[in-house]
Parts: C-alpha cells; structure tokens; sequence
C-alpha cells in the first residue's frame, strides 16, 4: 500500500512568532477553523458528498469524490461507536458526477432508510481504466482519516460492491485486509494472487452470484470461491438461480439479510456465517 496523507496534513502551518501560542498563530487559527468547518459539514447526518484531497509520498495529489451517510441518531449519544460500511459501485456510475453514485442501490437504500444502522461511504472511481485499482489508496487514506474524525467502530468496519465494484471489494480487502471484519462482494469476481486471496481465508465473506448473470458469469464468483475453500478458507456462497446480473444485486442488497449478517461480524472473532 502507497503511503498517503491528508492534504490537509501535508500544509502545516508555520511555527509562530515568539510569544505567540500555535493557537495564537493566525495561519495555525485559519487551520483550525477549516478543520472545524470540515467536521461540522461531516456531523450532518443523512448521505451527502465530499471531495476527500490527499498527496502520495511522490508529490502527486489524489481526488476522490464520495457520499457520507450519517444515521438519524448518530452522535446523540457520545459514547456510541458505529459500524462502518464501504459500499463500490459497478461501472454504471464511473465518472466526476457524484449524482450518478446517487443512483446506485445502496445510496439509494439509505436515502429511503434515515436509520438504516451503519455510517455507509460510497466513494466514487473517475476512471473505468483497470477498475478500481487505481482508486485503493485514495480509498485507504479516506478510511484513516474518517476513522480518526468520526465516531467509528474499528472492529466492525465492513466490505461491499456490485459488479466492477464486486472485484474492486476483492481487491480493496487484499490490499488491506486488517482493516475489514466482513467482505461481501456481489456479482462479482477476481483475477486473484492466490497468495493474497489465502490471507482472507478466515475472514468472514458472503458472496453473492446470479446464474443468469451474462455481465459477469457466475463462473468468475465460483472461481474465487473455489481458490478460498483450497486455502482452508469457509466463504458463504449465495447463487440466486433465476436472476441475471441487475436482479442479482437487487436480491443481495433489497432484504435484510445481509445487514444483519454484517452485524455480527466483528473484526479479529470467528464468522458467524450462518446458512442458506
């Protein structure tokens, strides 16, 4: 994984003048008052988008846009640690315009659901040029600096995405795969390292595959089950046998299934994987 930070991060401000405290500085006060401006925007709940800035070690800066879902009664109670869900979207929604991500399922299933009970980001990939691996540290560095402004649980942080976005959750959770309790990618697949896909065997993984599906055969899913099951892994494998691509999707994400099942999930602790 690159090493990215903020941008924010990346422009200090100047040490002040003698006498003068950090808080006393006005650029360190300009500072603060941008980064309290940015949590404030960030404690509305509801899903809205952002633009997260960041800068690799290179120099080169990095832009990914991407929706912010906060429940109805988050930060009511200071105490409360919420879940976590990253939500990949298929190749439908590629692009700068933030409004398309909008259109997809599960940004639509929290607009509908004001208490649907997990923070959900739907981050955003510009490019369709190798999906969405370019995007991984963009993502990475987003999540380290969520992790550290919202009231997150880091040991129920989970893993989704549909389609493209179905490989993309496979390569997110191999590149980072401490960060992640639970992964469920969704018609779907992966040109897998066996190496890297053995070091998830004993994540929790739902996988969802429609036989019908002549975007991404269901074949692309069974294989990555297949590799997991060799390593010793025990991934849960949902084929929905009358539906294609689209509905496939619909069925994974339009119950409640799913969600509870990532609920119980916790980082580190055995999967409970229940049964289909």
């Amino acid at each position: 994984m690159a090493c990215i930070a903020p941008a924010a991060a990346q422009s200090a401000a100047p040490p002040a003048s003698a006498g003068a405290t950090a808080a006393e500085s006005p650029a360190a006060t300009t500072q603060l008052s941008a980064t309290a401006n940015r949590l404030a925007a960030r404690l509305q709940t509801g899903q809205h988008a952002y633009t997260f800035e960041g800068q690799l070690v290179n120099g080169r800066t990095i832009q990914l846009n991407y929706l912010l879902f906060l429940p109805a009664s988050y930060g009511q109670d200071p105490q409360v640690k919420w879940p976590l869900l990253v939500f990949l979207h298929g190749s439908r929604e590629v692009g700068r315009d933030i409004n398309r991500v909008r259109r997809a399922i599960l940004p639509q299933i929290v607009e509908e659901n004001p208490d649907f009970p997990f923070i959900v980001i739907s981050p955003q990939s510009p490019t369709m040029q190798q999906g969405w691996y370019p995007s991984l540290d963009a993502i990475e560095a987003l999540l380290d600096e969520l992790q550290v402004e919202l009231a997150i649980d880091p040991d129920r942080i989970y893993l989704t995405g549909l389609s493209m976005g179905g490989y993309g959750a496979w390569a997110l959770a191999m590149d980072d795969p401490d960060r992640f309790a639970a992964i469920a990618p969704v018609v779907g697949g992966y040109f897998y390292n066996a190496r890297q896909l053995c070091a998830l065997k004993d994540k929790p993984i739902w996988v969802f595959g429609a036989r019908l599906d002549r975007n991404v055969p269901l074949r692309e899913s069974e294989r990555v089950v297949n590799a997991l099951q060799a390593c010793g892994g025990k991934p849960r494998f949902t084929v929905f046998e009358n539906a294609d691509h689209d509905l496939g999707w619909e069925l994974a994400y339009r119950t409640t299934e799913l969600f509870e099942w990532l609920l119980q999930q916790r980082r580190g602790q055995p999967s409970t994987q229940g049964s289909d």
